[in-house]
């Protein structure tokens, strides 16, 4: 080890999925370099204070709408990254309804060029799932998955882009062999397009019933994000594991509970590699709190028991709340007619503290929500243990965690351009007080200090040869051994 290092974060407990302890961690040229006592390491130039913190991997946060290029009146990567920066978050994956949307290589490269210089964090760039021919050069271009919208909004409205819908399974199929050939991943957002927008039309617009209490009753019938759904996921499913090509599997909680058998008899009696992505506003948002905001969240917890059971048996792999934010002037007339405004949720700086509520709630631990948050993603998406681990030579990513600081979520502390959240007025206990991306602080008790542009451009599986997949191991002495 070297004879100085630029930080030594001190006196915190330290959380991997497997457990805890008291330790220092020592970082170097962006990485990790120890994990031990400061005594034993090398001298620092800044010593960062985690008495009574604690000291997670970097949260990741996978599912983001930055809605760049395209559609900034909405969001844009400098805002988005920053909000996430001040959640906690230290590492994010971009979505693909944008304008133009990355599709084609040319797209995907004018994205990346476009974005990178404005992120406050580290992320990813899904590619977009449209023509078979492009997804090699995605692939090679960095591309983190292939995101797939197998759906389409009734009404035809954003943000789901018409002419990104793969509802000919034909088509989607062939996008499923050549992601397997490019050896990436595909993301899905699942459904039955015809069947939802007539039960839809049928049951509600047809009938002028289209206020947000009416929306709210079609989400709970099962129409929108519904029944649908559930058979797009059985029939992606069944061409995925043909396919030969792992399925991430978007908005599960959202669906009807239907979706964790689909889910289960995947993984458990085919042996399937698919993966479950668990929207946690489907275990954390009230109803009072959905009538609450209206327009401005797309879904409640209608069965939470259930997404909580998912995540306990491994039906669901991570948990996140997605980042699908929207003017405020677009969603308000949704108080009288929902099915004619962007659906959506806030969540890239609300995560992190409504999680830490439910740890502190008993609902799950901190090392579950390590596992959940930092080290399944990375595994999933090809960047483990170069991201997502405590580890000698991975990147410094650091969230530590005040669990006894108490807040209440409110607009006006959002970093957000939409300048609102669908949390108002939450109360939360557990807040993230320092964010640190390779080594450097970025958030600092909720004051952003990186500069736009600090945040690195992290390509996918397919644009290199494959992470080794060590699995970190600490004994109760503090010991930091790979299998």
């Amino acid at each position: 080890m070297s004879e100085t290092i630029d930080v030594l974060v001190r006196g915190g407990t330290v959380y991997s999925p497997s457990g805890h302890f008291r330790a220092d961690v020592a970082i170097k040229d962006e990485k990790f370099v120890g994990v031990g006592l400061a005594e034993n390491l090398p001298p620092a130039e800044r010593v960062l204070d985690a008495r009574g913190l604690c000291v997670l991997p970097g949260i990741w946060h996978p599912h983001c709408h930055f809605r760049e290029p395209g559609h900034t009146n909405k969001e844009d990567f400098e805002s988005g990254t920053r909000a996430a920066a001040a959640g906690g978050i230290t590492f994010c994956n971009d979505q693909t309804n944008t304008d133009p949307h990355p599709t084609t290589l040319e797209n995907f490269e004018a994205k990346r060029e476009l974005v990178e210089g404005k992120a406050h964090i580290d992320f990813g760039l899904n590619g977009g799932g449209l023509y078979p021919e492009e997804i090699g050069s995605l692939a090679r271009a960095g591309a983190m998955s292939i995101k797939i919208f197998n759906t389409r909004h009734p009404k035809e409205v954003y943000p789901y882009i018409s002419e990104l819908g793969v509802v000919d399974h034909g088509l989607m199929y062939e996008i499923f062999e050549a992601t397997a050939d490019a050896g990436l991943m595909v993301s899905v957002h699942h459904d039955d397009v015809d069947w939802a927008k007539r039960m839809v039309f049928r049951d509600y617009i047809d009938k002028g019933r289209i206020d947000n209490r009416a929306y709210m009753e079609a989400y709970e019938k099962g129409y929108m994000y519904g029944h649908g759904m559930v058979a797009g996921l059985a029939a992606s499913a069944y061409y995925a594991r043909l396919a030969k090509v792992p399925l991430y599997v978007l908005h599960m909680g959202v669906m009807p509970v239907g979706a964790y058998d689909v889910m289960r008899f995947a993984k458990n009696e085919l042996g399937q590699e698919i993966y479950g992505e668990m929207e946690a506003t489907s275990m954390l948002m009230s109803r009072a709190q959905a009538e609450k905001v209206g327009p401005f969240t797309y879904l409640w917890a209608h069965s939470p028991e259930a997404a909580w059971r998912s995540i306990e048996e491994g039906t669901s792999d991570v948990i996140v709340i997605e980042h699908a934010p929207h003017a405020r002037e677009e969603v308000e007339p949704g108080w009288q007619d929902n099915f004619s405004v962007p659906l959506g949720v806030t969540g890239v700086q609300e995560f992190l503290p409504l999680m830490l509520t439910q740890v502190n709630e008993g609902r799950l631990t901190l090392e579950d929500l390590v596992r959940l948050c930092s080290e399944n993603p990375a595994r999933i998406f090809g960047q483990f243990p170069h991201k997502g681990a405590i580890q000698e030579g991975s990147d410094a990513d650091l969230t530590l965690v005040d669990m006894d600081r108490r807040a209440t979520l409110t607009s006006a502390d959002m970093h957000s351009k939409t300048g609102l959240t669908s949390w108002e007025g939450m109360e939360v206990t557990g807040m993230p007080v320092y964010t640190l991306v390779r080594g450097r602080v970025v958030m600092d008790h909720g004051n952003v200090l990186s500069e736009s542009g600090f945040g690195k451009f992290v390509p996918g599986a397919g644009a290199r040869p494959s992470t080794s997949d060590k699995r970190v191991i600490w004994d109760a002495s503090g010991k930091l051994w790979l299998d």
